[in-house]
């Protein structure tokens, strides 16, 4: 790892992981010293908050475009949604806003389908080349007390507390990614969903075990999206990435960061956190206007066992 330019300053958030960070003048273009000490603090760090950037949605392109090759959503807009965001395809919604942009109640299918967001994943673990940095700002916030933090967890950290046992019976194993399976987990009573079979439908295969590269550290990629083990009993398969997921999310590997400003940002490194959003009773009554930038994993592992193709999955 590069060292850390001394213009950075760091707050840490959590023993093993995650930072604020100050020192970024985001007004105009970063320079490309401050982005390489960037990516060297998200891996050491993992996660960086920045408060009161203040992006709009051509600057956040912009400076995500520094860190690497974008992600788009047009999976989404052929699925069937409009984009709210337009003419910024680089830019996710992630907002509680329908295409018109209106509160999603939370009884309508957009809400059920977005319930998955609230548990620990990692961004496009699903598709064949998976997601490296994720460039979440806050463009409008619900009111403070209302819920809506983002939580992070260190697989890194939790990989490392495995006994040697257990390390040695995953260390081969590959995981099939499903974006189907973790919308029905979340969401077990939507109608829609349950017609829906995760077999019928694109996985993306990952190592469990990988080494992480920015840090050399060992990592468990894992998330709610994981559904089966190669070679495993479907039913044998799942009691162990369940066993994994609880390993992962202790609170001695977690903790949430509560946004504070419009205009806060936070990076985080898929490939070595997980991440969710917290509910709260904003939820069908106040606007969580969030959008986010996503940068394809530029690693040697970002295509994990798959084709590379130009797929990417989307939903309705």
């Amino acid at each position: 790892m590069a060292p850390i330019h001394p213009q950075l300053t760091f707050k840490s958030l959590h023993p093993t992981f995650g930072a604020e960070c100050d020192g970024v003048d985001f007004s105009q273009p970063v320079p490309p010293d401050t982005i390489t000490n960037i990516r060297s603090a998200l891996a050491k760090y993992g996660v960086l908050v920045f408060r009161q950037a203040q992006l709009d949605d051509a600057r956040h392109i912009a400076f995500a475009a520094q860190l690497g090759e974008l992600d788009d959503a047009t999976p989404y807009m052929k699925a069937g949604r409009k984009n709210r965001l337009d003419p910024y395809v680089e830019l996710f919604d992630v907002s509680n806003l329908d295409d018109d942009g209106n509160i999603v109640a939370t009884d309508s299918l957009r809400y059920q389908l977005g319930l998955g967001n609230g548990l620990f994943h990692v961004d496009s673990a699903f598709n064949p080349r998976r997601a490296g940095f994720s460039v979440l700002r806050a463009h409008h916030l619900p009111p403070k007390g209302t819920g809506g933090a983002t939580a992070f967890a260190d697989t890194r950290a939790a990989y490392d507390d495995l006994d040697h046992e257990t390390k040695e019976m995953i260390k081969d194993l590959v995981i099939h990614h499903s974006l189907w399976h973790s919308r029905k987990l979340a969401a077990p009573d939507c109608e829609f969903l349950k017609g829906i079979d995760p077999e019928e439908h694109f996985m993306g295969r990952h190592r469990l075990v990988q080494r992480h590269e920015p840090s050399g550290r060992m990592n468990l990629y894992i998330a709610h999206h994981a559904y089966h083990i190669e070679g495993m009993d479907q039913e044998e398969g799942q009691e162990l990435i369940k066993d994994l997921l609880r390993h992962a999310t202790q609170g001695e590997y977690t903790f949430e960061v509560n946004w504070e400003n419009n205009g806060d940002i936070i990076i985080w490194d898929n490939t070595c956190v997980m991440h969710k959003v917290c509910r709260g009773s904003f939820e069908g009554k106040f606007v969580r206007d969030m959008r986010r930038a996503t940068v394809h994993d530029g690693s040697s592992t970002a295509w994990g066992l798959n084709e590379r193709t130009d797929f990417r999955a989307g939903m309705p």
